[in-house]
């Protein structure tokens, strides 16, 4: 009977010892496999030398097998520790190794007198239990409620291993001539154990299982994201292109005038806008807005602006033209957006010119070198039904260049967050005012990419700029210098 059963503990403890491993090596996270996998194999050592010191054929063989079985012993409640510190992923504490160094001194000893040192070991087992308490409390404390499974497989072993220790002592008699009873504890505490780690193996896999439909889906999902923004981008790249369309170019000559237009946008659909329209008797009027923000919203404010503009901005003085505008933008519903807007008229020599928010005009006089500012208020388009605007006019003399600007270039900051200014765009404007206009504006935009120096422009940055001809085929004689 003795010999089945030595075979029977052993080599259930092997099997299992050999199965948690495999579970180890599958997933090395789960260093509570490896614990309780070294566990099971010292005490399928344990149960193998104890039961063949039982069945020794003589004394020395006996005390052989007995000071191996001593050897063994100390070191599975050490690998026990160890495996519900993982379990439970409690820290390791520093007691811990004074546990571990009692156990091996006391250990030591045993195998030098196995009987009577033996008793050294039992009682460095005695802070096992308590510590495993300990932990199983703190796991609870957790709400990892499973720690239970392994308690009562810890609880089960203690019993009977206090059973052999009641026997050891002589105070009770082997019951049904059962001489060893902590190799069924051993047994309840592989099952509990196997238990527990299985349900939380399965949980762990569930969770990667779940984390990895997760992550499915939100590949899925960014990828969605990525071709909806691929398909926006295009988008905006067209409507940025239509616009652009939309706009002129730089001219070399318009009606004896030498022009260019330029535009730089913050972002793909910009919300600066500029324009011009040539009467029947030559008249030319320049038009140069911003509308608030930036994006699709203020890229539909210009479509209207334009639509008006190239309608009906020939067909009424400029002040009743704005009116006009701010009319049919509140009667199109669109809620806080406006437009700030400025046109100039050129007749001859005859500038005229109103704005409705927009930045002054600066005119290079090139008889005296000096540039004039121009600043007329008055309230964005759409912000009010009807606004008493004001027009100035003055006279161009040949070889005068005239600057118009949206106000993204004043408002200009770098990396100190000092605002580029109106003083120093007249500066700037003095440095190339003698340039053509098309050299003119190039020297303007690097002079706002200098000031950046690397800081992201925030808003859109559009320019007018012409110059007087030397040689006008009309002159308004009479007109002052300027008069409102």
């Amino acid at each position: 009977m003795t010999l089945y059963l030595q075979i029977f503990f052993t080599s259930l403890a092997f099997s299992f010892g050999i199965l948690h491993l495999i579970l180890y090596i599958y997933n090395t996270r789960f260093k509570s496999n490896l614990f309780f996998s070294i566990f099971l194999f010292l005490y399928a050592l344990n149960i193998f030398f104890d039961y063949q010191a039982s069945l020794a054929s003589s004394f020395e063989e006996s005390l052989i097998f007995l000071r191996i079985h001593r050897g063994v012993v100390p070191y599975n409640p050490i690998f026990a520790l160890l495996f519900i510190y993982y379990a439970f992923d409690v820290k390791i504490p520093k007691h811990f190794w004074l546990i571990v160094a009692a156990l091996i001194v006391t250990g030591f000893f045993a195998v030098l007198e196995p009987n009577r040192n033996f008793e050294y070991v039992q009682y460095a087992f005695l802070p096992i239990p308590l510590e495993a308490t300990r932990v199983f409390i703190i796991a609870i404390k957790d709400k990892k409620y499973d720690a239970w499974i392994i308690a009562s497989g810890f609880i089960l072993l203690f019993l009977f291993s206090s059973y052999d220790l009641l026997l050891d002592l002589n105070i009770m008699q082997p019951v049904h001539n059962i001489t060893n009873g902590y190799p069924f504890g051993f047994v309840c505490l592989i099952v509990a154990s196997s238990i527990y780690l299985a349900r939380d193996f399965a949980k762990v896999n569930k969770k990667i299982i779940d984390q990895e439909i997760t992550n499915r889906e939100m590949e899925i999902k960014q990828r969605f994201l990525l071709e909806e923004d691929a398909r926006k981008s295009k988008e905006l790249e067209e409507a940025r292109s239509l616009q652009l369309a939309m706009l002129p170019q730089c001219s070399n000559k318009l009606n004896g005038l030498e022009v260019c237009f330029s535009m730089k946008t913050a972002a793909e659909v910009g919300g600066d806008y500029y324009d011009y329209i040539i009467s029947k008797d030559g008249v030319i009027t320049f038009a140069i807005g911003d509308a608030t923000g930036h994006g699709m919203k203020a890229g539909i404010m210009v479509s209207v602006i334009k639509s008006l503009f190239q309608t009906q901005g020939h067909l009424q003085d400029i002040p009743a033209f704005f009116n006009t505008c701010s009319q049919t933008i509140k009667q199109m519903h669109l809620g806080n957006l406006y437009m700030a807007l400025m046109l100039i008229q050129v007749e001859g020599n005859r500038l005229t010119v109103s704005s409705a928010g927009m930045p002054p005009v600066f005119i290079y006089r090139k008889h005296t070198k000096s540039i004039e500012e121009f600043l007329i208020k008055g309230m964005p388009l759409g912000a009010v039904p009807s606004f008493d605007y004001k027009s100035i006019q003055t006279r161009l003399d040949p070889g005068d260049t005239v600057l118009l600007m949206s106000d993204g270039f004043p408002e200009l900051f770098n990396n100190q967050d000092e605002m580029l200014d109106y003083h120093r765009v007249k500066e700037i404007f003095l440095e190339a005012a003698e340039q053509s206009p098309n050299d003119l504006i190039n020297h303007l935009f690097n002079a706002g990419n200098n000031w950046l120096n690397g800081r992201d422009q925030h808003d859109d940055m559009t320019f007018i700029a012409f110059r007087y001809p030397m040689q006008p085929t009309k002159i308004a004689d009479g007109l002052p210098a300027m008069r409102t």
